[in-house]
């Protein structure tokens, strides 16, 4: 089985700087052209369902690539972001203000439990991996499209990779609407590329 997952296009407060996690903005001109580029770039592909996070920007991000394929747009919880607690809806300089401390852990990829109201970093890998092992049993031979967000994305990749450093998280960022090519076959995950993002080169 095959699966693309991909962070969803550009939103308004990834525009300003601000964290997002589970609370949501709408998408900005740039993040529709970055649609626009993604399905160029898949549209060869045999995708078969899109499955998306809840968040509106996701959703938005998934219908599109969904008409392009022809092919069901459901969504699912546990493709949904990192919940980043009381940071949410703060810029970095009014979150580092009212929680240094949590601010400072959550941007050095801490991967435990540092912010009471939120989830860690490795809840988070725990749950994309468990999701796609779980799709995989019982679809063979198919290709999902998987819409979610950055900071789930980082974390699945920091897994797949079997990294034991929170410092290596920051290395998988994505930029909005790139992409992320996983198989699952009888010997488990192989990730074929990640961070694809040669088709945004040329937006603005």
């Amino acid at each position: 089985m095959r699966f693309i997952v991909l962070r969803h296009a550009e939103s308004q407060w990834n525009s300003e700087g601000i964290i997002q996690g589970r609370m949501d903005s709408p998408l900005t001109p740039k993040g529709y052209r970055q649609i626009t580029a993604l399905c160029s770039a898949l549209q060869t592909m045999p995708v078969s369902l899109v499955i998306s996070s809840p968040s509106g920007r996701a959703r938005m991000t998934a219908q599109s690539l969904a008409a392009q394929f022809n092919c069901p747009c459901q969504t699912d919880e546990r493709l949904q972001e990192q919940s980043f607690g009381r940071l949410e809806g703060l810029s970095y300089a009014q979150a580092l203000r009212d929680y240094p401390d949590a601010t400072q852990r959550f941007f050095s990829g801490e991967l435990g439990e540092w912010e009471p109201e939120g989830e860690s970093t490795r809840e988070v890998a725990r749950r994309m991996v468990s999701y796609l092992l779980s799709l995989s049993a019982d679809h063979h031979n198919k290709t999902f499209c998987l819409v979610t967000h950055g900071r789930a994305l980082q974390a699945l990749i920091w897994t797949l990779k079997g990294e034991a450093s929170p410092d290596d998280l920051r290395k998988y960022s994505h930029q909005n609407c790139s992409y992320t090519i996983v198989d699952v076959n009888d010997c488990g995950f192989v990730l074929v590329n990640w961070g694809i993002a040669t088709h945004l080169l040329t937006l603005r």
